[in-house]
Formats: structure tokens, sequence, C-alpha cells
């Protein structure tokens, strides 16, 4: 919900989220996580574009084993490999009411700990499952390495049931390559009790919320409203969707790469290298036992987040329990709506899947059914990709760690604010890329903005490297 997984080259020593997983992270998100399980990904362009992603065959995955062949009697049998909590009891639930496809679930490591590269392995060995959780920002690159086959035709009964941004998150270079999970709206996370001694309310602007920022810090020299974490970069990515920003597009001639120069990704950029130098806020690795701490003994005030944070937050500062709300996240200007996403998973069908049909069967009903969706919610904290996931009982649930407020309220109406993004086919490497960047940049007191270029240089090689034609803007 997921950053070392250079496809091909390091094969075996695979990403990061996503996020996650990350400590305790429940999220189906990025594929460090779930997972980082993630954003709403766009239309790459148009079908034309497909032969740039799948041209090159860098990593000769060329295995044709698989499974989900009917057997004798009847009964499709699918293999299903994933690591998000809810999975193996949702497929417990699947085949305990249909008789005619049988799910095996196999749980593996996280795509970041190793879970990408088992899959790429198998497909290569000729004996990959049907199924995989693979995250939105990875899907490009299971493309680009062979290691998903294009199910537009058998899926499209099932586009009705998913909204716009969603189903483009499963299409790359306009093929279909499986379902929607979840998505990983973002908001802002506040504790009540904070604001209330700042004399504060949830900032409707990052304006107001940089003014909050310096008025915390003035009152409390050991107390932040919030905190950077140079680490996360899905996060990052969340905040520079929200701001209009774009890393990745495609055209008739191939990709281009816009880290460096893309405005939104600049301003984001900017307004947090503002913060840091400012020390009103706090860097500190995200997900991390000093993360928590500050969570939990009121250093920090405020955590702009996905969904899924909810439940890091719930199982890593207990102590704070009934004392974190969520709000809307801030906007840049007053009155706009928009919201970028940070994470989301998709039910992915591996290259050699012998039944199709009876996978998609399954991967519908798991982001569908409601009870299915219901074991997700709870086990994962996930936010459902599915319309119909969207209204599900589960999400109607006050929660008592915030206060009794049914916090996926407000997760709903980001999820309707998402704008478009792309992922791009090495993102893992990006990802990493950006990791250390950042790291650098904040442990040497420098530039965030001048981290973006050098991450985006390495990023066009690594495309190069991988045969892609690839500009830089």
């Amino acid at each position: 919900m997921l950053a070392s997984e250079q496809y091909c080259s390091e094969i075996n020593t695979q990403e990061q989220s996503c996020g996650q997983t990350r400590t305790a992270s429940p999220s189906i998100r990025r594929n460090r996580s779930m997972a980082k399980t993630r954003i709403p990904t766009r239309l790459l362009a148009a079908a034309a574009v497909l032969p740039l992603l799948t041209g090159v065959a860098a990593c000769g995955l060329g295995g044709s084993g698989g499974d989900g062949a009917v057997k004798a009697g009847g009964t499709a049998e699918v293999t299903f490999w994933g690591w998000a909590p809810g999975y193996e009891e949702a497929a417990a639930q699947f085949n305990a009411t249909h008789t005619d496809v049988r799910v095996k679930f196999e749980k593996i490591v996280s795509g970041s700990k190793g879970g990408y590269a088992k899959i790429f392995a198998a497909v290569k060995a000729g004996n990959a499952p049907c199924l995989a959780q693979v995250g939105y920002e990875s899907l490009p690159s299971f493309v680009v390495e062979g290691a998903v086959q294009d199910v537009s035709g058998e899926a499209g009964k099932y586009q009705s049931g998913f909204g716009e941004g969603a189903w483009n998150s499963v299409k790359v270079g306009g093929q279909v390559y499986g379902i929607p999970v979840d998505m990983g709206p973002m908001a802002l996370y506040y504790r009540t009790d904070l604001y209330a001694q700042y004399g504060l309310k949830p900032q409707a602007t990052w304006e107001e919320f940089a003014a909050d920022a310096a008025k915390v810090h003035s009152a409390n020299p050991n107390g932040y409203l919030s905190v950077f974490n140079p680490d996360d970069p899905w996060w990052f990515a969340g905040m520079s969707a929200q701001a209009g920003g774009g890393w990745f597009g495609t055209d008739s001639k191939g990709w281009k790469v816009s880290l460096a120069g893309d405005p939104g990704t600049a301003k984001v950029a900017a307004y947090w290298q503002g913060l840091i130098n400012k020390g009103q806020v706090k860097s500190e690795q995200g997900f991390s036992p000093d993360l928590y701490k500050d969570l939990q003994d009121g250093t920090l005030a405020a955590y702009p987040g996905p969904v899924w944070f909810s439940s890091i937050l719930e199982q890593n500062a207990a102590q704070a329990s009934g004392k974190w709300a969520v709000a809307p996240m801030p906007q840049w200007q007053d009155g706009t709506k928009s919201v970028g996403n940070d994470g989301g998973s998709s039910t992915a069908v591996v290259k050699g899947c012998k039944n199709t049909a009876a996978a998609l069967q399954f991967a519908n009903w798991m982001s569908t059914d409601a009870a299915a969706v219901g074991t997700l919610v709870d086990k994962a904290g996930i936010y459902p990709a599915s319309t119909s996931g969207a209204s599900a009982p589960a999400l109607a649930k006050p929660s008592a760690y915030f206060g009794n407020q049914p916090i996926f309220d407000v997760f709903k109406q980001s999820a309707a604010q998402a704008p478009k993004w792309s992922w791009g086919p090495t993102m893992t490497q990006t990802s990493s890329d950006l990791t250390d960047a950042f790291g650098a940049a904040v442990a040497a007191h420098g530039d965030l903005t001048a981290a973006l270029g050098t991450v985006q240089n390495k990023t066009v090689e690594a495309m190069k490297a991988k045969g892609l034609t690839v500009t830089a803007g």
C-alpha cells in the first residue's frame, strides 16, 4: 500500500511498501504495505502505447504454467497469492458459498519483502498462481516484465461495479490486468485534545496548516503540529497528486518523466522544505517506533495520511485512544476539492492462468461481496474500490478509538475527489531512490527539490536500461 525492486537486475531483492508491509501495517496498499495499498492511476494513454510497455522482455519471464484449470468434478481451482490481512478469510468465505470455483489462498511475504520476486520466479518457472496481490504502483512493472496477462475482454462485464478512477487503476496502456480491491484516500488525522490546547481547528488550507505549525512549535518547543517522513515516497506521491502533479506520462513516442519539472510536485517539495528549514515540523522515519511514540505522547498533533493509517494508529498508539479524530485534507486553495491517494491494490491475473473466468469471478466477488468487503475493512482497514463496497455496513460503524466518529464518512468524500495519476514502470527503483535522496537531503540540511532532480535522472537511466523510449520533462 509499497522500494528496491529493480525488476530484472534485482529480481531477487524486490522493492520496499503502499503502502507497507510496514510495522503492523494492515494495509492492502503498497507493496511494502499494502501498500502502499495505494492511488487511482491514469489510463496511461491509448492501446497504441502498449507495445512501449510490453515490447521489452528484459527478464524473459516465459513460463507457460499456472493453475485455474477445471477439475474432473467441474470445479475450477484457482490459486491466489497475497499477504494482506483478511485475504485468507475472504477466500474461505468464498469457498463456503461457491461450488463451481475453489480458491486456494497461499500467504506470501509482501511485495516489498520478496513477494514480487517470488511471483516473477514462479512465472518464469511455469508454476505461478492464477491470481496475485499487486499494488497499483507496481502493475506497470508487472506488465513490462510480462508477468500478468491482458483480461480486458473477460473483465469487461465487471467494470460497471467500479468507478472510473478505480477501474483505471488496473489498466495499463488501455488493457485490463485484474480487479481493483481498495483505494488509499487521504485525510487529516488530528488530536482533539491538543487542538483544543493550542486553540486550533482542523485546517482548511495548507497555508493555515503552516501558520498553525509555527504557532504550535512557538507555544511548545518540544511539540510539533506534524511530521515529514523522508522514507515514505508513496505519501509524497499522494501529496503531489493533490497539488495537481504528475510524475509519468506516455504518448505515441514513449514515456515522459517529470519528477523534477512538475509544478505540483515542486510546490509540495518547497512547502515541506520551508517547514523543515524553520524547524516547525519534525523529521523522522515513517512507521518507526519513534514516530509511534510521538503520535501517542502528544509530540505530534496531526498527521496527513491515508485511510489505512487508522489501523496503524490503533495498533501503535493505543494509549491515545479517544483523542484522535479525522477531518478532510487541507487544500492548496480554499474552496477547492482535491485529495490524493496513498496506496491501493489489485487482484491481478498472472501470466499462465488457465481459467481466467474463474479467477476473475473470485476476484470480483472479493471486491464487491458485502461479507468479503466487511472482512477486509475489519481486518485491513481498507477503503473499498467498488461502488457497492463504498456502502458497506462496516464503513458506517463508529470507531471507539476515534471518539466514536464514523471516520469512513470523511474518506468517502476524499475518494470522490481524487485526481488522475500515473505510475511508471520502474517504481521500485524510483521509490527507493526517492527515499535515499530525501533522507540524505533532510540529514544534511539539503534541498528536497534538488533531490527530485537526482531521482529523475536515475529514473530515466533505469527506464532506458530496459529499452524503453523516455524523455525528461
